[in-house]
């Protein structure tokens, strides 16, 4: 994949069908979420004190990110890679925040609203965007 301009182009084998096409593109997407996420998750860790021992990525169906408190374990949807990076700090400081609390109660609210006062704003722009695009023409 390179960006050229305002196009991607994506460069194959000849012969190369649309599922390993689409296995190309899911790839550089997956790499420019890493390049861009681990700053953002250092800066995060080290501002609310805590340490998330496994980040996953990964394209979710239903979801923009996950965490499993025992385990320390993120994941974040691939799909975020499309999306700004106001909205990508924000599903990244939901799911450490879930670090301290596992349920979307009244402690977890006080907490994202201390760690990012805009978080409602940024969760209602994120939402209103599709979760994916997969109609690509290859």
């Amino acid at each position: 994949m390179e960006l050229k301009h305002n196009q991607m182009v994506l460069t194959v084998r000849a012969g190369a069908g649309n599922e390993k096409k689409e296995d190309v593109v899911a790839a550089w997407y997956r790499e420019q979420l890493r390049i861009v996420m681990y700053p953002l998750i250092t800066k995060w860790e080290v501002v609310m004190g805590v340490k998330a021992n496994h980040i996953f990525v990964q394209r979710m169906k239903t979801k923009w990110g996950s965490c499993n408190p025992h385990t320390q374990s993120i994941r974040l949807n691939s799909e975020l890679a499309k999306k700004s990076p106001e909205c990508l700090e924000y599903v990244i400081v939901h799911e450490l925040v879930h670090l301290f609390e596992p349920t979307h109660n009244q402690r977890f609210v006080a907490l994202m609203d201390k760690f990012m006062p805009q978080w409602r704003q940024l969760r209602d722009e994120l939402n209103r965007m599709p979760l994916s695009h997969v109609e690509w023409e290859y």
